[in-house]
């Protein structure tokens, strides 16, 4: 737990299967969405292209980017999966450098139907 206030961040009835959304937190904009029923909160920019993250969806319990497919992993914030399309050929090399730097994920818990940083 953090020593900050818990906030609400947003509705579970307010995504839809898969979504995730942008929320504004004194941390910054974070991607906010469930993943297997789990709630999870994370950077909100892509390492790839700076991509927001919160415009992305969740895909076989990652979080995928909205503009070229890179899938994290919503527990650590790894990357799991470079840039796809065009970029696939460079997916190995952003893994390996910006890639590797693990998107930074945020304390949150589901209460009264609602996902909270806590």
């Amino acid at each position: 737990m953090s020593t900050t206030t818990p906030a609400r961040l947003v509705g579970v009835d307010e995504l839809g299967p898969g979504q995730v959304t942008v929320v504004d937190t004194p941390a910054g904009k974070l991607a906010v969405g469930m993943a297997d029923g789990v709630p999870f909160a994370t950077s909100n920019r892509c390492r790839h292209l700076f991509a927001p993250l919160g415009k992305g969806k969740v895909v076989d319990g990652c979080l995928e980017c909205p503009w070229h497919g890179a899938r994290f992993d919503v527990r650590t914030g790894a990357m799991l999966r470079g840039p796809q399309g065009a970029f696939k050929p460079l997916a190995g090399a952003v893994k390996g450098t910006t890639g590797s730097v693990n998107l930074k994920t945020y304390p949150v818990e589901l209460r009264d139907e609602a996902i909270w940083l806590v």
